[in-house]
């Protein structure tokens, strides 16, 4: 069962601006090969009202068939060559590496930055969990452009959280469709393309950052959206705004609870199996999650099983009291699984060859084997009869006659 990356949430939110005149606020966003931490950015962009950045990237791996749905991109191959393939209009999309597309959208990060004066920029995106910044963190680790791109970014704001706080009162959603609707008076939106997304979350920013520039006059003058000053918005997002260490840090803390995880499949592997029932699947990723968020591994449970060995009452204590979040019924039932796993342990069975694809019902049948079907079934169906019999040990065996044989005796029988 493929899952979403869960992304832990570190961030205090400490982050102080010094000089409000010196930042600048652009919007961003990604579109990825899926929602887990080891997928990667296939599409990366940026908004201002002045300038736009736009660039498709080739992914290593291909696009999950969710993340095709939702940003309506795939990947094809043309004879020797992958290439980004446009569901919508069926157009080829020409994209570049990873690493030269962030290269690049740090140069236009710095070319904003200049042109208009600033020293560093915030950079605005609407998400509901964190993942679009973990990815973007991950990358830029990997090719050890962080330090260029933290001289050029203070820090991130999240559009989700700015919205629910001073919409709280009026609104119940806060999705980019719906807040695009109520505040911005657009329908019919499109979403699928990270461009489409990053304007919309700078637009939603500056939309809301109209009522502080209006108090700030006393209601003197209206003031419309492209009218609200840099200050004002950086001065609203100065909240919501988390740095790049903190960042950082919560994707360390994804990473280390994803190795926790995979280290308790030894636990729950035959309930993750596909041999089992959907419920049981999602309840053992819910049990092995629980257990790795409570900062418990494989290597933990043995020790504990090792000290406890003779005395299951005191493992089940050591265990539930590491647990104190969830029911008395949750705990009985991952004390159970971890006691019958490690009482009696069973080996983990190696992938079928050829892998999963062609294994089991979906197994791809040779050339070989499909002529000789053809060839016993045309000879079944041609030479056999059943109007003679064939004696074999004693039992009288009905055999098929060939059906010339049955049309010539029939005309001899008239003949005569």
């Amino acid at each position: 069962m493929v899952q979403n990356t869960e992304i832990v949430d570190v961030s205090n939110n400490t982050v102080t601006l010094d000089n409000l005149s010196d930042y600048m606020v652009i919007g961003w966003d990604i579109d990825t090969t899926g929602r887990r931490l080891l997928d990667e950015i296939c599409h990366i962009a940026g908004h201002t009202p002045n300038s736009q950045f736009n660039q498709y990237i080739m992914p290593h791996n291909d696009i999950d068939q969710v993340a095709r749905r939702r940003h309506l991109l795939c990947t094809i191959t043309m004879g020797r060559f992958r290439a980004l393939k446009d569901i919508k209009n069926n157009k080829t999309l020409k994209s570049k590496s990873e690493i030269s597309a962030l290269a690049e959208f740090i140069e236009w990060l710095e070319q904003m930055l200049k042109d208009n004066g600033k020293k560093m920029a915030i950079l605005v995106c609407h998400e509901v969990s964190k993942f679009n910044t973990c990815l973007l963190i991950k990358s830029l680790l990997a090719y050890n452009l962080l330090d260029k791109f933290s001289e050029v970014v203070k820090g991130f704001a999240n559009c989700h959280s700015f919205a629910q706080t001073h919409c709280q009162d009026t609104m119940v959603m806060f999705s980019l469709r719906v807040l695009s609707k109520v505040l911005l008076d657009k329908d019919h939106i499109d979403t699928s393309k990270a461009t489409d997304r990053a304007k919309l979350a700078y637009d939603i920013v500056q939309h809301l950052c109209v009522t502080l520039e209006t108090g700030k006059d006393d209601g003197k003058e209206v003031v419309t959206g492209s009218e609200v000053s840099e200050e004002t918005k950086a001065k609203a997002l100065s909240t919501f705004l988390t740095s790049i260490d903190n960042e950082v840090q919560t994707l360390h803390s994804t990473q280390e609870l994803l190795a926790r995880q995979k280290s308790l499949n030894t636990v729950y592997h035959k309930s993750l199996s596909y041999q089992t029932s959907t419920l049981d699947r999602k309840k053992a990723i819910s049990y092995r999650n629980s257990i790795a968020k409570a900062n418990i591994d494989y290597i933990t449970l043995q020790s504990l099983w090792t000290e406890n060995k003779e005395n299951k009452d005191g493992f089940k204590d050591a265990v539930k009291d590491k647990l104190p979040e969830l029911s008395d019924e949750e705990k009985e039932g991952i004390v159970s699984t971890i006691i019958m796993h490690f009482e009696n342990p069973e080996p983990v069975s190696p992938p079928p060859k050829g892998g999963r694809k062609y294994g089991g019902r979906f197994r791809r049948r040779s050339g070989s084997y499909k002529d000789n079907r053809k060839s016993i079934s045309e000879n079944d169906a041609g030479s056999l009869s059943p109007n003679s019999t064939d004696h074999a040990n004693g039992h009288n065996l009905e055999v098929e006659k060939p059906q010339n044989e049955i049309i010539k005796s029939q005309e001899n029988g008239e003949n005569n």
